[in-house]
């Protein structure tokens, strides 16, 4: 089944290939990553363009630590920021490091922006 308001795909990164899926909500967009062939829940952030006061985009993580907070967090304020909508992000990867992260914005940035 297909749906206007979702948008799926893989990418191939250092580490394997990586699924994505990307859900249109009417007041935001949900990520999911997985490098598995099915997606599940783990570290996740949620993200607001900045407005209101805000120069930068404000975010939360939940499921985390303090290195994967920073990362996940991170990526959902860029994907809140490139889209100006509020991002939650899932990602349920292996482990998350800060050369993974930066393919993972590669490819988010690609898709989204190109």
């Amino acid at each position: 089944m297909e749906f206007d308001d979702i948008s799926e795909f893989s990418s191939e990164t250092s580490v394997g290939t990586i699924k994505i899926r990307i859900m249109t909500l009417t007041n935001g967009i949900l990520v999911l990553i997985s490098d598995s062939n099915k997606f599940r829940l783990g570290l996740s952030a949620m993200a607001i363009p900045a407005g209101q006061g805000r120069s930068e985009p404000t975010s939360v993580g939940f499921f985390t630590n303090e290195i994967d907070s920073t990362l996940v967090r991170t990526l959902a304020e860029r994907l809140a920021l490139w889209t100006n909508q509020t991002c939650m992000l899932v990602v349920g990867m292996s482990s998350l490091t800060r050369e993974r992260m930066l393919e993972l914005m590669s490819v988010l940035r690609d898709h989204l922006l190109t």
